[in-house]
């Protein structure tokens, strides 16, 4: 007996799945109410065949593999492993050449594993070159009290701690204010007692007085040398004056955790607070946010146009209820942590803030639509980074998963919104 066409379809999905090479049907031959599905199987056979080979590729280690198309929702994982590897692969010839600061995240061990190799040959690499700077140092401390330094350059009896040489720059200083060149001497000396060593190397902190000129606090490194200095042994200071570099620190660090566009905080710091919460152990939900049609906006009307529209939702997404710390961790990406409020109660609020920025795009006539795509996870009491690294991922794949099934797309030809 000949099959029906609902079994001929079922067998085709099999055969999809299970075969390499399915056999195709005959869309014409199908009933009219069954040949939309039979299209749909035929665009599936084309995608798990696409991801089929990318798959094969990836498993034989070419990452260079042509990759599916743009519209094959399927391959989405596989494309973003394939540019993973990649990116992997070019940090190990990074690190090859030397640059020991290429980091991993959100790839579990591998990522603690590749990271620890990374700060193992960093420490190798910096004894290296401590002891080859000691041994130069070294040999060319005297040279450089002869040719005179800019930098304060004193030597103090080892036992007595008794100035035994200034060179011209402290004496200058003496010249010029005598009392903070003395305070100057004793926080010195004050950081050399201890234990002997052969080198040590601290800083200081010494207050200024109102009228002296100077700008806040004044900061030094002070670099200590045990040498002997016509046959007794002293203490060769190599004083330098990095005030002006920690004020740019400090003013570095003001603007360190902050997004310059949204004003929300930025990655690093909305990471230091999930660490933070996870450590706490309290019950809060990890959401990942993802602006949709953000590079159409800006491809079409420009970056102005889309700096507006992420403005849009940051301004939607602080004003989240409980106890919130929002972050902007991409150019179209937010992680939200959320406490005392449950995952439903979360999903509720962001449904309604998706649907007033989607009406704020219709009051603007916007020829885009306006909306985000999210995924919101349950955080447990467990703390390590491993933990952290899965939690994020997981965030991540509902998110995909939510804006696969919601985003609201755009068909370039007719314009018309979907």
């Amino acid at each position: 007996m000949e099959a029906t066409p609902q079994e001929k379809l079922f067998e085709y999905l099999r055969q999809i799945i299970f075969e390499e090479e399915p056999q195709s049907i005959q869309i014409k031959e199908l009933p009219e109410d069954l040949r939309d599905l039979g299209s749909g199987l035929q665009l599936l056979d084309l995608w798990m065949g696409e991801v089929k080979r990318l798959s094969l590729a990836l498993s034989d280690g070419d990452l260079d593999a042509d990759q599916p198309r743009p519209d094959n929702v399927l391959a989405d994982p596989l494309k973003s492993l394939q540019a993973t590897m990649k990116h992997i692969a070019w940090q190990a010839k990074q690190i090859s050449k030397g640059d020991y600061s290429q980091k991993i995240d959100y790839m579990g061990e591998f990522s603690m594993a590749f990271n620890d190799m990374t700060l193992q040959l960093s420490e190798k690499q910096e004894a290296l070159e401590k002891s080859r700077d000691d041994a130069i140092k070294a040999k060319q401390m005297l040279q450089e009290v002869m040719d005179g330094l800019e930098r304060y350059f004193i030597i103090l009896g080892e036992k007595d701690q008794r100035v035994r040489y200034e060179n011209d720059a402290f004496r200058k200083l003496q010249a010029v204010d005598p009392k903070f060149a003395e305070q100057l001497k004793i926080q010195t000396c004050s950081g050399i007692s201890g234990p002997r060593e052969m080198k040590r190397k601290w800083e200081i902190e010494i207050q200024t007085e109102k009228g002296d000129g100077q700008q806040g606090n004044r900061y030094f490194v002070v670099d200590a040398n045990f040498l002997l200095w016509n046959e007794e042994p002293v203490i060769a200071c190599i004083i330098e004056d990095i005030s002006e570099e920690r004020r740019k620190e400090q003013k570095i660090q003001e603007v360190a955790f902050f997004d310059a566009l949204t004003g929300l905080h930025n990655r690093r710091y909305i990471m230091a607070i999930l660490e933070k919460w996870l450590e706490e152990a309290d019950p809060f939900v990890v959401t990942f946010i993802d602006l949709d049609n953000l590079k159409f906006a800006n491809d079409e009307a420009g970056h102005e146009e889309g700096d507006k529209y992420i403005k849009q939702a940051a301004d939607l997404l602080t004003s989240v209820k409980g106890t919130t710390e929002v972050a902007r961790i991409g150019g179209d990406e937010f992680l939200l942590l959320v406490k005392n409020c449950s995952e439903e109660e979360l999903h509720q609020e962001l449904e309604e803030k998706r649907t007033k920025l989607f009406q704020m795009g219709q009051a603007e006539n916007a020829f885009y639509l306006k909306s985000f795509s999210y995924g919101i996870v349950e955080a447990d009491s467990l703390s390590s980074s491993r933990y952290r690294s899965e939690l994020l991922r997981e965030a991540d794949k509902r998110m995909y998963e939510y804006k696969m099934k919601n985003k609201p797309r755009i068909k370039r030809s007719t314009e018309e919104k979907l």
